[in-house]
């Protein structure tokens, strides 16, 4: 199996490692600016509860700034979904023919922007539920590298046209837990439930003690976002009470094996743009629909208001 991996950030060297684990042949699309490290690879950190991290070796079949030829059996998009907004897209679908597009995007309108590009039944989406990001932050692993972690019981929800079972087939032969859902906009819902929270984390200053004593706004903004997916891709609205959403929040803060505070404002300042992205879909969805959109818009001035002081 010859997969393209568009990507190399955290999870898409995650994602690469397992994949070539599996057995598949892995090569990379990436920006000029970090291309030539395919000869060496890079070392990931599979971090654990109990123990010390996991050094693994990635080492793709090629780093490429072009699309390689074919023929592919899978193309990964593991990029933001700010970056699915760009040109390249279309130029890509007609290097990779008729391989499953597989996507890590969860904003609401990621799916429209794919099926602008690719057939419906030729896109796959993978919603994450594991940890990655740029070590270290606090010296939990002994080089700099690519840390990741998968929480125990964890699995991939995998959506798509039956025909394309084997992207799910190809992530459980690399040893993570998959499942194939048909539930459409299960990657939406949860984005949903989690991003109003880091919109409302960053606007607090990345001081998770301060959204926890002020976590109100966060569950209203999430019930807003949650209703818009809901209307959008069916399914129901969700929406935590305050307690358990705090609840939540400090068992987060003491189960991961490294330090979540740090992650959580590391990671999400580099994908601000997509924070901003999502808020933004989900008011125009919901203003669309009639539906109340008054906290994620307070959420997004909020944001912006950071931005300009």
């Amino acid at each position: 199996m010859r997969i393209l991996v568009v990507g190399d950030g955290a999870l898409g060297q995650v994602f690469g490692l397992r994949l070539a684990r599996g057995g598949a042949d892995v090569t990379y699309l990436v920006k000029p600016e970090r291309a030539g490290w395919g000869g060496p690879g890079r070392t990931l950190y599979r971090l654990r509860r109990f123990g010390g991290p996991v050094a693994e070796q990635l080492r793709p079949e090629g780093v490429h700034t072009e699309p390689p030829d074919g023929p592919w059996d899978m193309v990964w998009l593991c990029v933001s979904s700010t970056a699915l907004r760009g040109s390249w897209l279309p130029g890509l679908r007609d290097a990779v023919g008729d391989a499953s597009a597989v996507t890590i995007g969860q904003d609401v309108h990621d799916r429209a922007v794919l099926e602008r590009v690719w057939p419906a039944e030729q896109i796959v989406q993978v919603v994450p539920s594991l940890f990655a990001y740029a070590a270290p932050l606090t010296g939990e692993v002994p080089a700099p590298g690519i840390a990741y972690w998968v929480p125990p019981g964890s699995a991939l929800q995998v959506l798509g046209d039956p025909a394309r079972a084997a992207v799910a087939s190809a992530l459980r032969a690399g040893g993570l837990r998959a499942r194939r859902s048909a539930r459409a906009g299960t990657g939406e819902h949860v984005a949903a439930l989690m991003v109003p929270y880091i919109a409302a984390l960053e606007a607090a200053g990345w001081s998770l003690p301060a959204l926890l004593s002020d976590i109100g706004p966060a569950v209203e903004a999430g019930g807003e976002a949650s209703a818009v997916v809901a209307a959008q891709a069916g399914g129901r609205r969700v929406r935590a009470p305050k307690w358990v959403a705090r609840s939540v929040l400090r068992l987060l803060r003491v189960l991961p094996p490294f330090d979540l505070d740090r992650y959580l404002e590391a990671h999400f300042t580099k994908v601000a743009d997509q924070t901003r992205l999502m808020l933004d879909g989900w008011i125009a969805e919901g203003e669309t629909r009639a539906l109340p959109v008054t906290r994620l818009r307070d959420l997004r001035n909020r944001l912006s208001a950071r931005e300009t002081a």
